[in-house]
């Protein structure tokens, strides 16, 4: 089922919504125009009270709770949430860094993932309230979506598949995590969209996961910006990927689908200064109040070209074409 918004007016947020909405900014505490470097600050998944959003957040969560597909979906993550971690094993087994590496990437498929990436965990990465985490090491999960169901945004069935692979991400995690104590090593999962103390879209993009796009996602070579991630951290000896670059930042400077495609115009279309950092950026307190309002958004994934099936391929090889004839 494909369920589009076209707007023919100006879209406006529920004012039921506003009425929740803190005084302070979004945007102000996910630090854009700040020139300065500094950790990340929690804004909006965490449902322990810590954050200004907090009525905002149980807003969304509470106007579908008697919806019995939504409540599935969720249950769903939850089950594997729930799954204990094993102790870590007293007998370390000894490989070197390049056997681990290939040894956990396959275990990683074979637990569910559809790609891995290893990169080092930096502490930028962590957020100012909370302690940096254990392990040197970020072993990264891509679960890609069925486009199908996510190109039904806003739909519920959108957010459906989201939970679905969210649920897939955290089983994985957790398999990975509990497989590489049984080695003797540690390692703690992380998954979304609450992971409460890592940022991981940019360990991702360290891992060679994809890049930064244009809609504040992810955009993959094979994917596009249909996936999900979760994440390992570990001390088991590893070696890391390195980022792939292969033209998506380049593509969206010119391309405009998904700004264009988006109903609260949330999209900036030139990169922005959040926390002295330039990347692209979207506007949060226009895009979570429709994203509330509409039980789910993600209309700015499925819209991008590079996600849908059997486009991105043909998208990395014109881009390295254009690379080698020095096409800007």
């Amino acid at each position: 089922m494909t369920s589009k918004i076209t707007e023919e007016v100006p879209w406006e947020p529920n004012p039921e919504v506003m009425k929740l909405w803190p005084d302070i900014s979004g945007n102000m505490i996910n630090g854009i125009g700040e020139q300065e470097k500094h950790a990340p600050r929690p804004v909006f998944w965490r449902a322990d009270g810590t954050i200004s959003h907090t009525d905002v957040l149980f807003y969304f969560y509470n106007r579908d709770k008697d919806n019995e597909r939504i409540t599935a979906s969720r249950k769903l993550r939850e089950k594997p949430i729930a799954m204990p971690l094993v102790d870590i094993s007293a007998e370390q087994i000894a490989k070197t860094f390049a056997e681990w590496s290939e040894l956990v990437k396959k275990m990683a498929l074979e637990m569910g993932a559809d790609q891995a990436g290893i990169c080092e965990y930096q502490p930028e990465w962590t957020y100012e309230d909370r302690p940096q985490p254990i392990g040197k090491w970020a072993i990264m999960l891509a679960f890609a979506h069925n486009y199908d169901n996510l190109n039904t945004a806003p739909h519920e069935d959108a957010y459906i598949e989201v939970m679905v692979q969210y649920a897939r991400a955290a089983k994985s995690a957790k398999l990975l995590a509990n497989w590489i104590r049984e080695q003797g090593w540690h390692a703690d999962p992380k998954m979304g969209p609450n992971t409460e103390d890592v940022l991981m879209i940019p360990a991702a993009i360290e891992a060679g996961l994809g890049q930064l796009g244009k809609h504040g996602s992810m955009i993959n070579r094979k994917f596009g910006s249909n996936f999900r991630l979760s994440m390992v951290l570990t001390d088991l000896p590893l070696n890391p990927d390195q980022a792939d670059d292969f033209g998506s930042d380049e593509f969206c400077q010119n391309c405009q689908i998904c700004a264009n495609a988006c109903p609260p115009d949330a999209i900036f279309r030139e990169k922005q200064m959040v926390r002295g950092e330039k990347k692209w950026y979207v506007d949060f307190d226009k895009c979570i109040p429709y994203f509330v309002d509409n039980k789910c958004c993600g209309l700015c994934l499925p819209a991008c070209p590079w996600s849908r099936p059997g486009i991105a391929e043909n998208l990395v090889q014109k881009m390295a074409k254009r690379k080698d004839q020095g096409i800007d």
